[in-house]
């Protein structure tokens, strides 16, 4: 079952807000931005983090970025966040993976959509359910992976500890695009053991460290010095998904 209301949400895009059911039977809410013609469209579907929300500025503006190149978006929040906004994901993400599918599933049986240009990204939390969604599916034309969970620091310790291998199991041996975007400052991805992680994958990754943290905020600066160094950022980031994208479904 499929609940539906059109709304214009900015400049000439009419966005779809629609709720799609998982396998289980639970509620995930989906915008859905067209650009304008009649397609079919190459679609991106962005997974948010763990409660970094699908209507906040990093996946907002991608959303509207990846629309300006002419393509369709899907963006989503997870069922958990949409029923309880302080809950927490499931165990192995089992029901997150759910959810993203839920979401694929709703572009590919949609007229407008090329279902053969299809790629999927996705913020921290979102960066694992949609690693585990593009190693499955093959079809899946790329993959973006923004703040992704590269490293910990350990109770009692200083130094980072790599967990990228962990987190992405498998992703050394992929072929197809995969781009990296991430601050310089993110406590959760040392870009150093980053680095060192993407230098041993297979084909090697398009990847862009920006100032900032885990929201590409800096620390430091606050007040209008902050917004504006955020702001700053986040167009750096969301030019380089656009870019990403419109490589990946040109080649």
């Amino acid at each position: 079952m499929l609940l539906l209301v059109l709304f214009v949400f900015y400049e000439d895009v009419v966005v779809e807000n629609i709720t799609v059911h998982t396998s289980r039977g639970a509620s995930v809410e989906v915008y859905v931005e067209l650009p304008s013609g009649a397609g079919p469209f190459a679609a991106v579907v962005l997974a948010p983090g763990q409660g970094y929300h699908m209507r906040l500025p990093l996946l907002e503006q991608t959303a509207r970025a990846l629309v300006r190149e002419g393509f369709a978006v899907y963006r989503f929040n997870w069922a958990y966040f949409t029923a309880t906004p302080k809950g927490t994901p499931s165990e192995q993400l089992t029901f997150e993976l759910q959810d993203m599918q839920a979401v694929i599933n709703l572009a590919r049986t949609a007229s407008h959509i090329d279902h053969k240009r299809i790629a999927v990204g996705g913020k921290s939390l979102g960066s694992l359910v949609a690693w585990q969604v593009f190693e499955k599916d093959k079809s899946l034309a790329g993959l973006l992976l923004m703040t992704p969970v590269c490293s910990r620091i350990p109770d009692g310790q200083t130094e980072p500890k790599s967990e990228a291998a962990e987190n992405y199991p498998g992703l050394a041996a992929e072929s197809r695009p995969l781009a990296f975007v991430l601050g310089d400052q993110d406590s959760f991805c040392a870009t150093d053991i980053l680095q060192r992680f993407v230098s041993t994958l297979k084909v090697p990754p398009r990847i862009s460290i920006m100032k900032g943290d885990h929201n590409f905020e800096v620390k430091g600066l606050t007040g209008t010095a902050g917004q504006a160094a955020r702001d700053s950022n986040l167009q750096a980031v969301t030019q380089f998904a656009a870019d990403f994208f419109r490589d990946v479904f040109t080649q």
